[in-house]
């Protein structure tokens, strides 16, 4: 049993509402604290969107299920551990990656499946791009707090820095900063003033600026295919 057409479309609204609203909480301070919801809200809608319901293959897709909600008490506990925890990043940055590398495989395969570029389409194509920034920023913070020393960070205010005994997340500045070094990659942007310093983060950065123009250039694939399915359709 599958989504309708009706409330698939409802969920594609609501993911691509969250991913901007966690955005927008990264450009205004007084916003800050809708972002942790946001991951939340954010990681379920992925979840009840691309699961699939069948007797076909139930083990994978409790897997996948069972990788979301990893992923999801992963952060969490990544949130509320002080930062001198320097490991408990570790399993937030592969049960993300797992989960939205998996999800984005689901969203693209998925999406193909259409018979007509809707608005629903568009929706979803653009709520995985920006699904795949949101994940490289956090990826990057945790990989951050595995590693300080990982990015050469701009100069922030100190009244922008808060006390070490919290999690990176608290340091709105930081979080955010890094946030944007992570778009910047994703866009193939480069504008140097943040900079990958150890290997592993180098490594991060290329990989999300490898992931941004291929998903791109699939996502095009789909929507062009589509379009031309759908005039050839009309013309006969």
């Amino acid at each position: 049993m599958t989504l309708i057409p009706r409330h698939r479309e409802r969920l594609y609204r609501l993911l691509l509402g969250f991913t901007l609203l966690l955005l927008a909480s990264f450009a205004f301070p007084q916003f800050y604290w809708l972002g942790r919801a946001c991951y939340s809200v954010i990681s379920i809608l992925v979840i009840r969107l691309l699961a699939k319901n069948g007797n076909r293959h139930i083990w994978k897709e409790r897997l996948y299920q069972a990788v979301g909600w990893v992923a999801l008490i992963s952060l969490w506990f990544w949130i509320l551990t002080p930062s001198h925890w320097h490991y408990t990043g570790i399993p937030l940055i592969w049960s993300w990656i797992v989960l939205v590398g998996w999800s984005v495989i689901r969203l693209v395969k998925q999406l193909s499946n259409e018979r007509q570029v809707s608005a629903m389409v568009l929706m979803g194509a653009a709520a995985g791009y920006l699904l795949l920034g949101i994940t490289a920023g956090l990826v990057m913070n945790a990989l951050y707090t595995v590693e300080p020393n990982s990015f050469e960070l701009m100069q922030l205010p100190s009244q922008s820095i808060t006390s070490n005994h919290h999690s990176l997340l608290n340091s709105q500045a930081r979080f955010a900063e890094i946030n944007y070094f992570a778009f910047v990659c994703l866009t193939t942007v480069g504008f140097g003033d943040i900079k990958a310093i150890l290997p592993t983060a180098r490594m991060v950065s290329v990989a999300t600026s490898i992931v941004g123009p291929l998903y791109l250039t699939l996502m095009m694939g789909v929507l062009i295919s589509r379009f031309s399915s759908n005039n050839n359709s009309e013309n006969f």
